[in-house]
């Protein structure tokens, strides 16, 4: 009986053998697969982060360039031009290829030392105002401004873009610009007022007056009544470099309602 129910136990257990042995890689292929699926649940869906907003802090150097034909599209004749230099600093915000800029500067606004005739006046029936330095005046012209100007950048290589932009401010005005009131003796012409039209104290012929057109005995000056703030119109182009990701340097030139040429530098965080 013994051996009958032990040959019978080896039987069972020899049949069932390769079933088991089948069954075991499909139930680890079960496993393995239910595995994968819960790792690939937990997993976060894989994105491309935008550009994030980076604020930067520069310093600028400009040089105002008002040439002489310029200001004879308002005068009729102007002693000479004007080249001034400014300084100031900026903000910016930048944003991919788009910068926003918060700027403030301070410049001289001297034109040149010399007779200045109004347009639609002619000497020596119409009396010329004689300009004066600030070396003469003791008194210096010039501007604070405060804009905001909107840059974008067209990539030419990693380091290098071109740059272009425009913005409004405010600018107001510093100083005052003095001048002499003049009266011509002798003969004189528009194209060649001199020395006719200049003041005695410079060597000429000229004779000074108050606002009123009544003769002074000697030199009096009087300063021109401007406006007090002054709208800036910023259209700038330029070039843009990159000598490290979070530096850059711009190399610019425009408007700012007077023509300049300049240089600026920032640094990113």
């Amino acid at each position: 009986m013994r051996l009958a129910l032990l040959a019978a136990t080896v039987f069972v257990t020899s049949a069932a053998a390769p079933k088991l042995a089948a069954a075991g890689p499909a139930l680890d292929d079960d496993q393995h697969k239910a595995t994968v699926d819960a790792v690939n649940t937990e997993l976060p869906p894989v994105t491309v982060a935008a550009d994030e907003a980076e604020y930067g802090v520069g310093i600028r150097l400009r040089h105002v360039v008002l040439p002489k034909f310029m200001l004879q599209l308002f005068v009729q004749k102007a002693a000479d031009g004007a080249g001034n230099n400014g300084i100031g600093v900026d903000f910016t915000r930048r944003k991919g290829s788009l910068e926003l800029q918060l700027g403030f500067e301070y410049e001289h606004v001297n034109v040149g030392e010399g007779i200045w005739i109004e347009r639609g006046k002619t000497v020596p029936g119409d009396d010329p105002d004689y300009v004066l330095s600030p070396d003469s005046a003791g008194h210096d012209l010039g501007w604070f401004t405060v804009e905001f100007t909107f840059l974008n950048h067209a990539e030419i290589t990693k380091w290098m873009s071109f740059r272009y932009g425009g913005g409004l401010g405010l600018g107001i005005i510093t100083g005052e610009l003095d001048h002499y009131n003049i009266r011509c003796n002798g003969s004189a012409t528009n194209d060649a007022p001199s020395p006719a039209c200049v003041p005695m104290n410079r060597g000429g012929q000229g004779q000074f007056t108050d606002e009123d057109g009544n003769i002074l005995a000697g030199a009096t000056a009087f300063k021109y009544n401007l406006p007090p703030v002054f709208p800036v119109v910023n259209a700038i182009i330029g070039l843009q470099f990159k000598p490290m990701p979070k530096w850059t340097v711009n190399v610019e030139a425009g408007i700012r309602t007077l023509p300049f040429v300049g240089i600026d530098t920032s640094y990113f965080f």
